[in-house]
């Protein structure tokens, strides 16, 4: 136990801490929800004050991308935890996780987060029924509104999910009358009245005041302190050979239950481990105190962008380096709206004597004015002549050039740290190659990277904090409802026993007792989306797929069982049950293996079936080889009369070679001949030639 002065003593050593950066966060978010027109630099004298937004959307875009890629934790067992176990951890912490009032504490502590850079939730245990009768209790979550005001660190903390903190401090605020009723609920005691004198600060500070409102407000800290203790680790049998662990500071709670199962201590061992109180304190005294499950102060804080400068702490969410281009913008577009609503014009200017008793036709501006025309004196009262017309003209407002250039300066100056850097021409996404698309994206993710990555810490914190709690909690055998990766649900026995054949002893099935995990986290999609991709893929490889392909079936079933709309759960439970029967999936209750087997049984034929697929496969077999020899017997013939017809034809082709070879000696011979008859006749020739030239 801690003293009710040694608390207040933390919690203003906590309270002052960053006190400056907490203002900043907490300016950030009045801008951001409330109004820009805040602070000294906007003290002007325009009669209108608008608020042209960016920054806003900037925010929204970092808000849905926190939504719609969820962080997804899982447990891996360590140090000898069985698998089951960490399956259903899972199962339990999955569906803890879309309890109301958990989705309400990661809302408002993202959107905290992104606009002033800080937000968080509390983990806490409750009963599950309060008007039955039961003594279980389930983990549950609740937002830790305006973080950066209310809640208080440990300043030797220096990690960012905080686990390295000894303790916290949040504050809330109540009237005089609800802190009465809150005295009333937590001590027993009714006081009639509360002297709230008493309610000082420590006495070497007083930066923080417990009252304020002239004592119409109270603040009450519910204040986590963690601190190291020693404790015995309890080994008990009973005469089954079963085991069971437990811790000597526990042993009280459970000595009941043991005892009459017949379990005695086997062995002990020395440990340490972490206790952490829970105290719920006023200026006043401590009004309430009690231990709570696990070993971690069960808050988790979530930060934008997050360093430690000069040795404090520095965060910040997408408002900060926005303001004063945001603000200066608003003045710009602010003050040109003045200009516009005073109606400027050029304005005659008149000696008064020119419209002496005619001023009210000059009083009237713009379409008011209906006058057809105007009067003015042509003489003075002493008769003498007046100008004819104004005598000069004031000429009408202008824009400054400097206004006019700098409002789309500001505009960008906003863009430059509050947006992505998109292109502006970028209208339609779909519209783009796949390689434009995914750097578009990439694009995209680059602004709210810094603050996923940030709440994959938190997360992945927070399942720490689950599994710790969860060895106190589930401590006794129970029907629990999970939560599966497929989004449905199902009931599961805690603790339940069961015989194991291999090792011939009774063993214990999903025993969240004692265990130990280590926590994994990824970012991605929501299981939804994550469903529409895969029904997208699949969708392709069916279009492209052989219509006599044997998986074919199995991926039409699998998309009937991916279809999600109303009314559509009659067809999913007949698509699971095809699919169990076909063997496509493997059964997971009861009822399930059940169908499973008796698919098999109908499946599985009697002995006379079996004699008789005998016979006629031995009959198809004998038909089969008939089959056989008929068709070797044909291919032979045909072999045979094909040989026959190759060797008539070789025959017939060297007949006829011969018969080429002896035309071609025939001609060889009449060519010889012809050749030989014309040496004849050239000889002839040249006989008679010579004759003729012989002398006398």
């Amino acid at each position: 136990m801690i003293a009710h002065n040694d608390i207040k003593k933390l919690h203003e050593n906590a309270y002052s801490y960053g006190q400056e950066n907490r203002q900043k966060a907490a300016n950030d978010l009045l801008f951001y929800y409330i109004t820009h027109w805040t602070g000294a630099m906007l003290d002007t004298h325009l009669s209108f004050k608008g608020e042209f937004d960016v920054v806003k959307k900037a925010g929204r875009k970092i808000m849905s991308d926190l939504s719609t890629n969820p962080v997804q934790a899982s447990f891996l067992p360590t140090a000898g935890t069985p698998d089951d176990a960490a399956e259903t951890l899972d199962g339990l912490y999955r569906a803890d996780d879309n309890n109301n009032n958990s989705i309400e504490a990661y809302e408002m502590a993202k959107n905290e987060c992104v606009v002033c850079g800080v937000g968080g939730w509390e983990l806490y245990t409750d009963f599950i029924d309060h008007r039955g009768m039961s003594k279980n209790q389930r983990i549950f979550r609740r937002p830790l509104l305006e973080m950066n005001s209310n809640g208080f660190w440990d300043p030797q903390a220096t990690k960012l999910d905080k686990s390295d903190a000894n303790y916290f401090s949040y504050l809330t605020r109540y009237t005089y009358d609800g802190y009465r009723n809150l005295v009333a609920e937590l001590t027993g005691e009714d006081p009639e009245d509360i002297n709230v004198s008493s309610f000082g600060s420590p006495e070497q500070s007083g930066s923080f005041q417990w009252v304020g409102g002239n004592g119409q407000i109270i603040y009450v800290a519910d204040f986590y302190h963690r601190e190291l203790v020693k404790d015995k680790i309890l080994y008990l049998s009973d005469e089954f050979g079963q085991t069971t662990i437990t811790l000597e500071s526990k042993l009280s709670e459970v000595m009941d239950e043991l005892l009459d199962a017949g379990f005695k201590i086997d062995d002990e061992k020395e440990t340490k481990r972490y206790q952490v109180t829970k105290y719920i304190v006023s200026g006043d005294k401590i009004l309430d105190s009690f231990e709570i499950a696990g070993e971690n102060i069960p808050i988790v804080p979530v930060y934008g962008e997050y360093a430690y400068v000069g040795g404090v702490e520095h965060y910040e969410g997408v408002i900060r380096s926005a303001k004063d281009p945001q603000c200066l913008r608003d003045f710009q577009l602010s003050f040109l709206a003045d200009i516009a609503s005073r109606g400027p014009r050029d304005k005659p200017i008149f000696f008064p004597e020119q419209i002496s008793s005619f001023e009210v036709m000059y009083e009237i501006n713009g379409a008011d004015n209906n006058y057809p025309y105007l009067l003015q004196n042509r003489k003075t009262p002493n008769g003498e002549p007046l100008p004819i017309g104004p005598v000069g003209i004031m000429p009408a407002p202008t824009i400054p050039k400097a206004l006019a250039a700098s409002i789309e300066l500001s505009r960008q100056a906003v863009d430059d740290v509050a947006s992505p850097g998109l292109p502006q021409d970028i209208s339609d996404p779909s519209q783009m190659s796949g390689k434009a698309a995914l750097a578009w994206q990439a694009r995209m993710d680059m602004q709210s990277g810094v603050y996923q990555d940030h709440y994959k810490h938190a997360k992945r914190r927070d399942a720490e904090i689950y599994a710790s709690m969860s060895n106190d909690v589930h401590d006794t055998p129970r029907e629990e409802r999970i939560t599966l990766p497929d989004g449905t649900d199902k009931t599961i026995q805690l603790m339940s026993m069961v015989f194991d054949e291999e090792k011939g002893e009774m063993v214990v099935l999903n025993d969240l007792r004692n265990g130990s995990y280590e926590v994994k986290t990824k970012i991605g999609p929501n299981h939804a989306s994550q469903r529409d991709a895969t029904k997208q893929s699949l969708l392709e490889i069916l279009r492209d797929m052989d219509p006599t392909d044997p998986a074919r079936p199995m991926i039409q079933l699998k998309l009937l069982e991916l279809t999600d709309g109303a009314d559509t759960d009659d067809i999913r439970d007949y698509v699971r049950k095809q699919m169990i029967i076909r063997g496509y999936k493997e059964p997971e209750t009861e009822e399930e293996r059940q169908l499973a087997e008796q698919a098999q049984k109908v499946q599985e034929p009697g002995a006379n079936m079996v004699l008789a697929q005998a016979e006629m496969l031995k009959g198809q077999a004998d038909m089969m080889r008939e089959q056989r020899e008929n068709k070797k017997l044909e291919l032979e013939y045909k072999k045979n009369g094909l040989e026959l017809n190759i060797s008539a034809y070789d025959s017939q082709t060297k007949r006829m070679s011969v018969q080429v070879d002896a035309k071609k000696a025939q001609a060889e011979i009449e060519a010889k001949k012809i050749d030989n008859y014309s040496k004849q006749l050239d000889n002839i020739g040249k006989l008679r030639g010579s004759l003729n030239t012989a002398p006398a």
